[in-house]
């Protein structure tokens, strides 16, 4: 989910867990601290200028955000680590978590969400259509491929 929303803090001390007293059972918590997510200094200016241009869409898909999660010491770009397929847990997570991912439930949720901005509204809209098509859509059909091309 981190790479639909584009999160950049997410690291290995910053996950929540959910405690269930009754069965003394702990899960992660489903979202937990995701306040550096969706561009949160992209001011107006930023926006207009993202939602005007193809290249600082992709930018924001292919380039930025980075995962605060490092491998061999560099920090995880979201699109090169899950389109690698290189990783069988994030390979299996594909599978299960993005034919899940409801759009119009997500754009309703923004849509109606009071204090932002009209502009604000296209700007996230938009960018999570162009991450989740991009980068997981794109990884679940090339993972979908490998598997029944049995490579």
């Amino acid at each position: 989910m981190d790479a639909l929303i584009g999160n950049w803090d997410r690291h290995n001390g910053n996950w929540g867990f959910l405690y269930n007293r009754r069965t003394d059972e702990i899960s992660f918590a489903p979202v937990y601290d995701c306040g550096s997510c969706l561009f949160p200094q992209a001011d107006e200016k930023i926006m207009e200028a993202v939602l005007n241009d193809p290249a600082e869409r992709d930018l924001r898909v292919f380039g930025i955000p980075l995962s605060g999660i490092r491998i061999d010491g560099r920090k995880i770009n979201y699109f090169d680590f899950i389109s690698s397929l290189q990783n069988e847990d994030c390979n299996a997570a594909l599978e299960r978590i993005v034919p899940g991912i409801d759009m119009g439930r997500i754009n309703a949720l923004v849509e109606g969400t009071p204090f932002i901005s009209e502009l604000q509204k296209r700007f996230y809209v938009t960018m999570l259509a162009e991450r989740k098509e991009k980068i997981l859509d794109r990884s679940l059909l090339m993972l979908r491929r490998r598997g029944r091309d049995g490579h």
